[in-house]
């Protein structure tokens, strides 16, 4: 049977924008209650007015992921306000242009600070809440135990000139698979979520962290079939809520072109080199 979402509380990292927000307001059409958490709290509390217009709760906490006393607070606020924690969606992050040796060590450790620490410190604060949510709520109306990562479709491939986003992508998703198993036996699921390119602040934001703006402006757009929007990957990830997966994949052709990658190297090898000279040319 899938599981009834009315009335569950989830926490969104990075939800100001994008699939966090997108999440947030799909989460509250489905009945849930939501806390938002990210550094800019006047979006949050424009998602969070979307949500109370739904009808349900909503709570914006300004956190950022990097520190380790905003997410014990973000958690402590949760519970203080709603007194249940049954889903949390570590989907802050940020991406990165720039070649592997011309991006400076401090901007990997700083992308992999918040896309791969920022996730384990969510996730490792979001587990003892989640089992207390289920003690404290026994029985039919227990809590969901649901944990989610925002990873990519790049997760499973090095795209040129994404080789640091792409490394902590492939880091995210290790970390799920290896929580899906070690958590199974207490009943905790472990989602890894892979998005293709959304319309979101993405692309801004990467060329805000890039050191090399000329290059960041030669990242050439996701092609239009594997496009997708924000809203499309929300709905996916409510799905998933209701009947647990191991990965969602909001665009079935990125899934088969990913694999056919993982199974094919070689072409995968040409197929970059080909798209790195397009970048080059400008």
């Amino acid at each position: 049977m899938p599981h009834d979402l009315t009335n569950k509380l989830i926490i969104i990292t990075g939800a100001s924008s994008g699939i966090g927000a997108a999440t947030a307001v799909a989460c509250a059409r489905s009945g849930m209650d939501v806390v938002l958490a990210a550094r800019r709290v006047d979006k949050l509390d424009a998602v969070a007015e979307q949500i109370r217009a739904l009808g349900r709760r909503a709570l914006a906490v300004a956190c950022d992921v990097n520190r380790d006393e905003d997410v014990a607070n973000l958690f402590k606020k949760a519970w203080d306000e709603f007194g249940r924690v049954d889903v949390v969606f570590a989907n802050a992050g940020y991406g990165l242009f720039g070649t592997v040796m011309d991006t400076d060590l401090q901007a990997h450790r700083d992308i992999f600070e918040t896309n791969y620490y920022g996730t384990l410190r969510t996730l490792r604060a979001a587990v003892p809440y989640l089992k207390k949510t289920d003690a404290a709520h026994p029985g039919a109306g227990g809590g969901l135990k649901h944990l989610l990562i925002c990873s990519s479709v790049v997760s499973e491939v090095g795209i040129p000139m994404f080789g640091a986003y792409c490394a902590t992508k492939a880091a995210q998703d290790s970390v799920a698979g290896a929580m899906r198993a070690e958590l199974a036996d207490e009943g905790i699921h472990v989602t890894s979520v892979h998005p293709v390119g959304t319309s979101t602040e993405f692309g801004k934001q990467a060329r805000e962290h890039s050191a090399d703006n000329a290059a960041s402006k030669r990242e050439s757009n996701t092609p239009k079939a594997f496009e997708q929007t924000p809203e499309r990957v929300a709905n996916k990830i409510v799905a998933a809520l209701r009947r647990p997966r191991p990965e969602v994949w909001p665009s079935t052709l990125a899934r088969y072109a990913a694999a056919f990658t993982t199974a094919s190297p070689r072409l995968a090898a040409w197929v970059m080199r080909r798209h790195m000279r397009k970048i080059n040319r400008g």
